[in-house]
């Protein structure tokens, strides 16, 4: 007796369905938007990394350096009353222009701010260059140049008197703040011109 076969008919092509390809549509439609937004997101991380690296270097690279600080008094017998600050750019450094540098002195009890004008009085500083290597002039310094800040304590009202301190701020339009610290040796003996830094 022979047994019954069934013979199945066997079709190996798969049926895609609406709803399958409803789902495929989707599937790369959401690529497509996730592909924008991480185009877009890298696009404004590039420009804000190109921006803080611009001002990172900026920083950096507008450095100034303080060489001295020499005191001058008007007499032998007079505390210091002008401090004349020679300056230059550390390494790689842009110019800076003085007309918009702003400079601080701190004794014990005050804060004066100082403004740049072409002859120091009253909230001011006045600056010159001892070497104009660049050939700018000016208030401008620039890479080889030496310039020379000087603050009246005279008209502050804050004469730098024997053993005291004092603290220089020069802060620039770009790049960091550059402060030095003196001190009054315990006399000025004769001397008018009295070193206090280096």
């Amino acid at each position: 007796m022979k047994a019954n076969r069934t013979n199945m008919l066997k079709n190996d092509t798969g049926d895609v369905g609406i709803g399958t390809l409803i789902i495929f549509i989707a599937m790369v439609l959401v690529a497509a938007v996730a592909a924008a937004v991480l185009i877009q997101t890298s696009g404004v991380l590039q420009q804000k990394a190109q921006q803080t690296g611009k001002e990172a270097t900026s920083e950096v690279s507008s450095n100034l350096k303080i060489v001295t600080v020499v005191g001058q008094r008007a007499n032998a017998t007079a505390d210091v009353s002008l401090l004349n600050t020679t300056v230059e750019l550390s390494a790689g450094g842009n110019q800076i222009d003085f007309a918009q540098v702003i400079v601080k002195y701190i004794n014990e009890t005050t804060t004066t701010t100082l403004n740049y004008s072409a002859t120091a009085g009253a909230g001011t500083f006045s600056y010159s260059k001892d070497r104009d290597a660049s050939g700018t002039g000016g208030a401008i310094l620039a890479a080889g140049d030496l310039g020379v800040i000087h603050i009246d304590l005279n008209v502050t009202g804050q004469d730098l008197i024997v053993r005291k301190r004092g603290t220089i701020q020069i802060i620039p339009e770009t790049g960091t703040m550059v402060v030095k610290d003196i001190v009054a040796p315990a006399s000025y003996g004769t001397n008018t011109q009295i070193q206090l830094f280096p």
